[in-house]
Formats: structure tokens, sequence, C-alpha cells
């Protein structure tokens, strides 16, 4: 009989991080109007999602840190976009099946 392989300890334990760092409803509601809007900033996603924006700020910079979004300065604004494709496809999932 012919044993299956575990999964990778490394890939779960990196993907379990992952989904620690998305598993506040802020940041899951945040990264979803990332993923639907056009160049988003702070004052967009806190006027969204009626929070102040200090609460906002920092759910990012866990996200950030995670590695999961990244910023670009545009101007006088920072934008937010999701840079990590498993978390990524993710969100497109959850678009999905509430469209």
């Amino acid at each position: 009989m012919e044993t299956k392989v575990p999964c990778n300890k490394e890939l779960i334990t990196e993907y379990s991080s992952k989904l620690k760092a998305v598993g506040h409803p802020i940041r899951l509601r945040l990264l979803c109007l990332i993923a639907r809007e056009d160049d988003p900033c702070v004052s967009n996603l806190w006027q969204c999602l009626k929070q102040p924006q200090p609460v906002i700020s920092q759910h990012l910079a866990i996200l950030k840190k995670a590695g999961i979004v990244n910023a670009e300065i545009q101007k006088t604004r920072r934008v937010y976009s999701i840079c990590d494709p498993f978390i990524k496809e993710i969100i497109q999932n959850i678009q999905e099946t509430i469209s």
C-alpha cells in the first residue's frame, strides 16, 4: 500500500501565518475593498468601513508586515494592493460567492 506524503510543513506554516493575519473581519473587509477599488488609499478605506483612521492603519500595518499587501506612494496618497497570490485568490473566491 502506498502512503501519501503529508503537506509540506514549511508551506503549511506560511499559509497558517497568512490566514491568521487575515482572520479578523475588518482585515477581510479591507482586503475585499482593496481588491475591488481602483487605487484605494487609507482615507477611502476608513470612510467605506466607517472605522477611525488609526484603526484602519493598524490593520493595514498587520497585513503589510505579513507580506499580504503593499503600499505605493502616488503623489500625496498611499495606495494599497494585494501582493500575495494565495490571499488574492482567497479574496477573489469570497467576492465571487458574494456577487
